[in-house]
């Protein structure tokens, strides 16, 4: 995979939030990477989580906010 891709797949949300079931599940072979999400994929999950529905949630009250 190229550099750039493989960089995308392990800052992904939604690789860390796998990786992070599979280390809660029992299995915790994970994929060799070095970036911080893939090291510690149950922290990443929960920021990932933390950081999206901060995100979305301003989004939405000002999208409320200016159709009112």
């Amino acid at each position: 995979m190229p550099t750039f891709l493989q960089d995308v797949a392990d800052w992904n949300p939604f690789s860390a939030t796998v990786l992070a079931w599979r280390q809660l599940f029992g299995n915790p072979d994970g994929l060799p990477s070095d970036a911080w999400p893939m090291e510690h994929p149950v922290l990443a999950s929960a920021l990932w989580s933390v950081v999206i529905i901060a995100v979305f949630r301003t989004l939405a009250v000002k999208y409320r906010s200016a159709a009112s």
